[in-house]
């Protein structure tokens, strides 16, 4: 205690001394903030490690009774909810191996109390941030993020089913090399469902005994249509599918889709022969004459005058890019929704080939083989721009990702129809450019452009198998308008005009018809993110 006379002293000299207008009292005000911020360091480096919280829990979890730590009412309630949290953040995270575990702050800190439980041990990891914001180098975000779920704006959660991280780029890596450590591959093995080939009939047969006049004619009462006239198969075909993201910034605001995908090479064929059915026929319509045109048949196999062969192969090629750039609108700790935009590419190429073998065994045919071929291509190409939104909605290891995309642009369609028919007889062949239903009259190429919308949706269904990896379940669905089919090609009545030269109806013609594509899949994926 100081008595009155040191006091005044004190106070004398406080007005005597000056130092730049602060005075001793000043100066020791400032002595003893710099010494409370010395002595208060290491207590705050504990704070930062965990050192100081786990003192306040016993081995069970259980909050301290210390009054100096009961600052506030809803003090000891935070407390356990921050241990409840952190006990589901370490059980979550002791089993990870990946760089998100690697990275997480309950590996960072080396202290003697290392025997503490794994409750106490991560409850720093929560200490200093709130969930939706990470903090600087990561630190406040575990390996599986602030909630044990993921974080959204960290690069060491695992929040998205699209591109994300695993684990943030080195201190002075470059632009390519930070676009690499924020890259994610998906590889599908999708089952593609597609619209089938639908031509008019093209192979009939009648039963034995019917007179050869009217076997195979379309109309007839004993006809019966073996091919055509409907859809052709359409079953699934395995196809494959490549989606490559990653982000232009730590932000994750902006990203980059690259997306491939092949429906698959789908190749039909449907054969028939005279020792299945003894009378095997093309059918068509005649107007080779001038008067009103009759069905009529090309009678590939007869009994007693020919035996033969019919095949019909049906080919599909469907495949497309996509590149994309992503631009975050909306995000929450569970939810984020992005737009999309860039540019798409998909390529339909079909073809339709009938191909008739005959060989005669008696009458003005004996000995003599025919062979007539019709082929019918095409090919649809569009280009154009494409919009849309992509939602990603987690549940805890269950990552959902709907996407819905409109493609708008160009669509460029080719049709190229040739035939050829080949006569050998006596040891002589001879060839003709003109087949059945592919002749001179609908030869020539075809081609347009025509401004089309492209509609897509899809949803993929994601599985954290472990960190870095997850197993897919994916469907979409794509709608082309506008598509030229190879099956749709051919004239829908099968008229036909045989004079040579040409005289009469120009049979047949490019009956050109469009129709709406689609194009469905279901398959399953592995995404690897680095």
């Amino acid at each position: 205690m100081f008595g009155p006379l040191q006091v005044k002293r004190c106070a004398l000299s406080c007005r005597q001394f000056r130092l730049g207008g602060i005075g001793v009292g000043g100066l020791r005000l400032v002595a003893a903030a710099v010494l409370a911020l010395l002595c208060a360091a290491p207590a705050m480096a504990q704070l930062r490690t965990g050192r100081h919280v786990r003192s306040t829990y016993d081995r069970g979890g259980r909050v301290s009774r210390d009054p100096a730590l009961d600052r506030s009412p809803g003090s000891t309630e935070a407390s356990r909810n921050r241990v409840r949290r952190a006990a589901y953040q370490s059980e979550e995270t002791s089993g990870d191996t990946g760089h998100g575990a690697a990275n997480s702050p309950a590996r960072l800190s080396e202290s003697p109390a290392a025997s503490v439980p794994p409750a106490a041990e991560a409850v720093h990891v929560h200490a200093g941030a709130d969930c939706d914001d990470c903090g600087p180098a990561l630190a406040p975000c575990g390996a599986e993020g602030c909630d044990g779920w993921g974080c959204d704006v960290c690069s060491g959660g695992y929040s998205e089913i699209a591109p994300t991280a695993t684990s943030p780029c080195p201190p002075g890596c470059g632009p390519l090399l930070a676009l690499w450590y924020r890259l994610s591959v998906r590889a599908e093995l999708p089952l593609y469902w597609r619209r089938a080939h639908g031509p008019p009939a093209l192979v009939t047969t009648s039963p034995a005994g019917t007179a050869a006049d009217v076997a195979g004619e379309l109309g007839q009462p004993s006809t019966s249509v073996l091919l055509g006239d409907g859809p052709l198969s359409d079953t699934a075909q395995l196809g494959y599918r490549f989606t490559v993201g990653t982000w232009f910034g730590p932000e994750r605001c902006y990203g980059g889709i690259v997306r491939y995908w092949n429906a698959g090479d789908r190749t039909e064929s449907f054969a028939f022969d005279s020792g299945s059915n003894p009378i095997l026929a093309r059918p068509f319509l005649n107007t080779t004459v001038l008067n009103t045109p009759t069905p009529d048949a090309q009678l590939v196999a007869f009994p007693g005058e020919s035996t033969g062969n019919i095949l019909v192969t049906a080919t599909s090629q469907v495949d497309g890019v996509d590149l994309m750039v992503r631009r975050l609108l909306y995000r929450d700790r569970y939810t984020r929704l992005d737009w999309l935009t860039g540019y798409q590419y998909v390529a339909i190429d079909e073809g339709l080939q009938i191909a008739s073998h005959t060989f005669g065994t008696g009458g003005n045919l004996q000995g003599a083989t025919i062979d007539v071929v019709d082929q019918f291509n095409t090919e649809n190409r569009f280009h154009g721009g494409m919009y849309g939104l992509m939602n990603t909605r987690r549940l805890g290891r269950l990552k959902i990702e709907t996407m819905f995309r409109m493609g708008l642009g160009n669509l460029t369609r080719r049709v190229r129809i040739q035939g050829s028919t080949t006569t050998s007889s006596g040891g002589a062949t001879n060839t003709e450019p003109q087949g059945l239903l592919a002749r001179s009259t609908n030869s020539q190429p075809f081609e347009d452009d025509t401004f089309v919308v492209v509609p897509e949706v899809g949803i993929n269904l994601g599985w954290r198998l472990r960190p870095g990896l997850d197993f897919t379940v994916a469907y979409n669905y794509m709608l082309i308008p506008k598509v030229a089919q190879a099956s749709r090609q051919l004239d829908k009545d099968l008229a036909v005009n045989l004079s040579d030269p040409l005289v009469g109806a120009l049979d047949p013609q490019l009956d050109f018809e469009e129709r709406k594509y689609w194009l469905n899949s279901l398959g399953l994926g592995l995404q690897l993110r680095y």
